[in-house]
């Protein structure tokens, strides 16, 4: 049987592939990746450390006396795959900000081909299945994915559970010891992904209802409970057996918090759905969701006339039931992170739209759905020629509009890398010699860019840039909103007052040249 789907570089010369989908498997990833260059390019150039990244970096730098592996383990072990992501990047890629940058756009093109593989294996026609792959890899809702370098291994996970259907759909129509391994594979795959990063959990579970359009129920019903099983399992080990580390949020809420925490999710994915649809600066995402009821119950009501004929009547319940799988990706993402703290939320900005990054696939496919729907409901007023026009026109819209917001959010995250990158300037010139385990107060120094992009804004993070940049693993760095939170007392170790605005650093001595300097100051 022939297969269009992309898959891993030695698949693109297995014997017997034809040559046209060798063609079409070559240009789609060239064109993706020429799409991730210019979309990433300038960010890898500019951009720096965030959040974990610097605490990561820390521990590189300065594992504990177990080991880096072990001190990973304590952050992240109830994600054994993160541990030891993180302790490859870290020994493969060291300091280098540029070069965790591009993994993670590297990360997110290979999300977005794995994607086009899938849609291709569904039988999704190729420039659909590429203009989806786009849409996603330019989802301005979840450029945190490739803005921000630890997140590169939520597109990786994501991208494993994608793999990971892919084969158990070729599974099914193979025989034998070919079959066995690609279940294997599968099944190895979706573990992988759920022990990494475990948002593709409640998407895999869902796969089976794949299994049934490609195989029968009979046949798929063993495949798709042994998914389940081995899933479950997963998050059971890793939530219940595994101990709880620093890092990984473990603290679920009540039953009730977590009704009304889906509650919010649901409220606010339908509002992201809407702003998907129309990403215009000053639109109401209502207007957005608006329009997407509005075609969907259209195309529902034209698909139900007797009048519609059998071809218009297909291409409406395809492009429908694209749709609905759509919202059904969207909504089993977005339920793995309702018994999770409320400040998870699609609508957020910055670091947290990381939780959108399995979700964006199923609303690009809603949004394309729409656009697709539009289109095949033109057609019979306007002809095909201009029905696709007019999706062409639309989906090169939509891509222009999520690449000016994502260009913008990189913007931020670029001026709070420089930001950063002043800071510790200013730090070495004002203290270029603080001692070993010298305590820094840092006022005046910006703490967010934009929405949600922090500046060192944590002593975590603020404590682990100044031990990298110093190269010194006993330093502490505490940023303060105002020089009265400063702690006078008598000082056991070296500790300085640092003011970013005015440049200066002052060595608190004692208590009573402490109270002086906090006052001086503000």
């Amino acid at each position: 049987m022939e297969s269009s789907a992309i898959s891993l570089a030695p698949r693109l010369l297995e014997r017997g592939a034809p040559r046209q989908a060798v063609i079409e498997r070559v240009a789609v990833v060239l064109a993706l990746g020429l799409l991730g260059a210019l979309m990433c390019v300038a960010h890898i150039s500019k951009g720096g450390l965030y959040f974990d990244d610097w605490s990561l970096l820390e521990l590189s730098r300065f594992p504990p006396p177990g080991g880096l592996l072990h001190g990973l383990w304590l952050d992240y072990g109830q994600r054994p795959g993160q541990v030891l992501y993180y302790a490859a990047v870290g020994q493969a890629l060291g300091a280098g900000v540029g070069a965790r940058l591009a993994l993670a756009a590297v990360a997110a093109v290979f999300e977005a081909c794995c994607l086009y593989a899938l849609l291709r294996e569904l039988r999704l026609g190729a420039p659909d299945a590429f203009a989806i792959a786009a849409l996603t890899l330019t989802f301005p809702f979840s450029d945190s994915a490739w803005l921000w370098g630890v997140v590169s291994l939520a597109s990786l996970a994501v991208a494993m559970g994608l793999l990971g259907v892919i084969f158990a759909l070729r599974a099914f129509r193979a025989r034998g010891i070919r079959a066995l391994a690609l279940h294997g594979a599968s099944l190895a795959l979706y573990l992988a992904s759920v022990l990494s990063y475990e948002v593709f959990a409640l998407a895999g579970c869902f796969a089976g209802l794949l299994y049934v359009r490609a195989a029968g129920l009979r046949r798929a019903r063993g495949r798709w409970a042994l998914d389940v099983l081995l899933i479950v399992a997963a998050l059971l080990f890793s939530r219940l057996l595994l101990p709880i580390d620093v890092a990984t949020p473990s603290r679920m809420q009540s039953l009730t918090g977590a009704i009304y925490h889906a509650g919010l999710l649901l409220g606010d994915g339908a509002r992201l759905a809407g702003g998907a649809l129309l990403p215009l600066r000053g639109v109401s995402p209502w207007v957005g969701i608006a329009l997407l009821t509005s075609v969907l119950v259209a195309a529902l009501v034209l698909r139900a006339l007797p009048s519609t004929s059998a071809p218009a009547r297909r291409a409406l319940g395809r492009w429908l039931g694209v749709a609905g799988a759509g919202v059904l990706v969207a909504i089993a993402a977005w339920a793995v992170y309702a018994p999770a703290s409320d400040h998870y939320s699609p609508m957020a900005s910055g670091t947290v739209n990381r939780i959108n990054v399995l979700a964006a696939i199923g609303v690009v496919m809603l949004v394309y759905s729409c656009l697709a729907l539009i289109a095949a409901m033109f057609d019979a007023l306007a002809g095909r020629v201009a029905a696709g026009l007019c999706l062409t026109v639309s989906i090169l819209a939509l891509g222009v509009a999520y690449l000016s917001r994502t260009t913008s959010d990189a913007r931020a995250w670029d001026e709070a890398a420089a930001d950063q990158r002043a800071l510790l300037a200013t730090l070495h010139s004002t203290l270029p010699h603080p001692g070993a385990g010298a305590t820094v107060y840092v006022i005046g120094a910006p703490k967010t860019v934009g929405a949600g992009v922090p500046v060192l804004d944590t002593t975590l993070d603020l404590t682990s840039a100044i031990r990298v940049s110093y190269a010194s693993p006993s330093l502490t760095g505490i940023p303060l909103s105002g020089a009265a939170a400063v702690v006078c007392g008598s000082a056991d170790r070296p500790t300085y007052l640092v003011d970013v605005g005015a440049r200066r650093a002052i060595r608190l001595e004692d208590r009573a040249q402490c109270s002086r300097a906090v006052g001086a100051i503000g």
